[in-house]
């Protein structure tokens, strides 16, 4: 392992707390975060709360999250969305429609979006209604207490709809949020995979696996907290007038144009506007 990497981004987690003391941790229970919380509490030794937002269905996902917050004793905190909108975009891979849900969370004075991917459901498989289940979702604000946000995220991150998006700073500051703090944008998925098999953490096998020494995306995403089988069909903008509902088993009408679509654009971050290919 590259250890002045390791002790640069060690450094760095306690100047940053130095400056910033009531932070918190932003943890999906992906490897990127997990690692991230595995060197603020135990190599640069700060026990710091951590963030976690989760869906109100499936929460058979949060198994491997559930596990390390009885092992590492966490403080965890979650709390609804303010607000929820939909993206989409053509997948990377496949150029084919995908969505995104998307999230807006009390962040200070301010807010931020997350957003987790969807998968079309599989015959037979439970799956979340694009309306019900999301879109008429409960909502609601939240007090924020703390003056910065350790985060995960990295430069060569990718996203199955934006692509590559390229992390352009280590310290965000925006005005009426919270201090954003990326402690790892320079570390790169092999390095944190070797990281966390150095420390004895088991990264999340329902989102990865290793196959002949090589750790990648787990395909089968059945227990994925990231995604989730989802139903979008009369809320689709690229279907027609009619569309067929699986929950009613009936042909009901596209109400797409009542739908909240954006695209998310956040230049430093990233986010550029989504490009479809004609």
């Amino acid at each position: 392992m590259r250890h002045h990497l390791i002790n640069k981004t060690i450094n760095r987690i306690k100047e940053w707390n130095k400056r910033w003391p009531r932070s918190v941790v932003l943890w999906s229970g992906g490897k990127d975060s997990t690692a991230l919380l595995h060197l603020i509490r135990y190599e640069a030794e700060i026990d710091i709360p951590v963030v976690q937002y989760r869906q109100p269905k499936f929460r058979e996902r949060y198994a491997y999250s559930d596990s390390l917050i009885k092992e590492w004793n966490l403080e965890v905190y979650e709390y609804p969305p303010m607000k929820v909108s939909l993206a989409d975009g053509p997948d990377v891979n496949t150029g084919e429609v995908r969505f995104d849900m998307l999230h807006y969370f009390q962040w200070g004075r301010n807010c931020v979006v997350l957003s987790l991917g969807t998968e079309k459901p599989k015959d037979g498989e439970k799956f979340l209604c694009g309306v019900d289940d999301f879109l008429q979702r409960p909502t609601g604000t939240f007090n924020w207490p703390w003056g910065a946000v350790f985060i995960g995220t990295k430069y060569e991150d990718t996203d199955l709809i934006k692509g590559h998006v390229p992390l352009a700073q280590d310290i965000r500051i925006v005005d009426g949020a919270p201090v954003s703090l990326y402690p790892m944008r320079d570390w790169t998925d092999d390095e944190i995979f070797q990281y966390l098999e150095e420390s004895g953490v088991e990264p999340d096998p329902t989102r990865y696996i290793k196959e002949n020494g090589k750790w990648k995306n787990n395909p089968d995403k059945s227990l994925n907290a990231d995604f989730y089988p989802a139903c979008f069909n009369c809320v689709n903008r690229h279907e027609g007038r009619h569309v067929h509902c699986p929950k009613l088993n009936a042909t009901i009408t596209n109400i797409s144009e009542m739908a909240p679509y954006e695209d998310i654009v956040i230049d430093d971050l990233g986010f550029r506007p989504v490009e479809w290919k004609k």
